[in-house]
């Protein structure tokens, strides 16, 4: 399954009803705890595409399902979907093992920084050459570069590259000094924070209770117009909560809290795939 493609499932052999009755036992007091990972995704549809959103969660919520003692074929019931899309799921969720190529590359990528090899405003090199450098897919080294990112260790600049970032110490301005491979001083500017602070604020409001466990947020229009953005710059900046599973739902039920939601944002921080970038989260 290649990352960012969307693909098609063959039409499910089980049909929906073991899945519509799964739901309704999640309830029940003899519910096995794997289930409690499960039960906030959309209801699967057979041969419907999942779109790379979705698989995400799909893939970050059955594989904590399957470390939590759900068997594939039990996950497959539950979902309603083929036993093939639950095994291809955990594989994607397990792409950080410490086994897998990602981290690997991740491994060595931190150690150049932690060495010195690459310095706070060091442009690492291209994907490209990195990929031929270790010897692995250029997915792998994808999926390294978000790790890093998500920690704060580097920035990411679309048609640009990724350069070197001091974790406690966040950009001051528009526009970067960073340093070329070729040891070429360069000025770049900085794509929008937008996103960044309007996630901290919903984080922030999350943890505080504001938006509690299990409610729903202001819709989209309500949002946009408070913080005085698109929907385009809303939408990315919940992109990140909705793929860990912290929010879900769709534009017509509208976007709920996760029940779980303060475990799951506690886990995303210590792991760096989610990054608060102000401290304290205030409202703008």
């Amino acid at each position: 399954m290649t990352s960012g493609e969307p693909y098609t499932e063959p039409v499910n052999q089980m049909g929906t009803g073991a899945h519509a009755e799964e739901r309704r036992r999640t309830h029940a007091s003899d519910a096995p705890p794997w289930h409690q990972h499960l039960k906030e995704l959309p209801v699967y549809t057979p041969g419907v595409r999942l779109t790379h959103d979705d698989r995400a969660r799909y893939a970050y919520a059955v594989t904590a399902a399957h470390r939590a003692g759900g068997s594939m074929l039990g996950i497959a019931a539950f979902l309603g979907c083929p036993f093939a899309l639950v095994h291809r799921l955990v594989d994607l969720g397990k792409g950080f093992d410490e086994a897998s190529e990602a981290h690997r590359v991740e491994t060595v990528l931190r150690s150049r920084i932690a060495d010195g090899t690459y310095q706070v405003g060091d442009v690492l090199p291209s994907r490209e050459r990195l990929c031929v450098e270790l010897g692995v897919l250029n997915d792998s080294v994808r999926r390294a570069l978000a790790r890093l990112v998500h920690a704060g260790l580097t920035l990411g600049i679309p048609a640009l590259g990724t350069v070197v970032m001091d974790p406690d110490t966040p950009p001051p301005g528009s526009t970067l000094q960073v340093r070329k491979r070729s040891g070429q001083i360069q000025t770049w500017t900085l794509p929008s924070t937008e996103s960044p602070r309007i996630r901290d604020v919903i984080t922030g409001r999350i943890k505080d209770g504001t938006y509690p466990e299990g409610s729903r947020i202001p819709g989209t229009k309500a949002l946009t117009e408070e913080f005085g953005t698109t929907d385009g710059t809303l939408k990315s900046a919940l992109r990140p909560l909705k793929r860990l599973g912290i929010l879900s739902g769709t534009r017509q039920e509208g976007t709920f809290v996760h029940s779980s939601a303060l475990g799951l944002l506690t886990e995303a921080l210590k792991k760096g795939e989610l990054r608060m970038r102000n401290k304290p989260c205030v409202a703008p």
